[in-house]
């Protein structure tokens, strides 16, 4: 339902109920809080991923000693193309960061974890479908775990960045496999 539509819902009843002005004062003090609530995710969304960013470069100062010269590839570009997308990306990273050793890794994991928690949600209240979880990467499948999970962790704060400025993507629905479809 859009906000428009709220707000007619909210001015039928109070003109239905004429006599009880408290009443409706409360129901549009409810609506009002309710229709602002994706400004306050969208910001605590914003604050999850700096404080992963933040953490990831203690990580990399702390447990990574790289030298400049050192070339770590092309920078991978994966857009930020809508809610479900950043919800698949962000879930391919977290399973390529749960490779051992990462225990210098955990704190970056169990944030990452609320915020794909949170972004589902928000999935979820908008009708965006919710992609299924992949199937778990082993140490086998990795043939340099620590250079792998130091170039995930590169790839994930580049995303976070990406995603902290283009909040607005996450008001529409998109996956490479499903068409756009927008949320008001």
């Amino acid at each position: 339902m859009a906000k428009h539509e709220i707000w007619q819902c909210v001015l039928f009843l109070c003109r239905k109920m004429q006599s009880s002005l408290i009443f409706c004062f409360l129901i549009t003090a409810l609506v009002a809080v309710s229709v602002s609530r994706p400004t306050a995710t969208e910001e605590r969304i914003r604050i999850m991923a700096r404080t992963i960013m933040t953490r990831i470069k203690k990580i990399k100062d702390e447990h990574f000693q790289m030298s400049p010269e050192i070339d770590i590839g092309p920078d991978i570009d994966t857009p930020v193309d809508g809610l479900t997308s950043v919800i698949v990306h962000l879930s391919y990273l977290q399973l390529r960061l749960q490779v051992p050793p990462a225990q210098h890794l955990q704190q970056v994991l169990v944030d990452l974890e609320i915020l794909l928690r949170t972004l589902e949600g928000l999935a979820v209240s908008h009708g965006c479908p919710v992609p299924n979880p992949e199937t778990p990467v082993y140490k086998d499948e990795t043939a340099f775990p620590v250079t792998s999970n130091y170039l995930y962790l590169l790839e994930l704060q580049r995303y976070l960045e990406k995603l902290c400025l283009n909040m607005d993507k996450l008001k529409w629905c998109k996956d490479t496999d499903v068409a756009k479809t927008y949320i008001f």
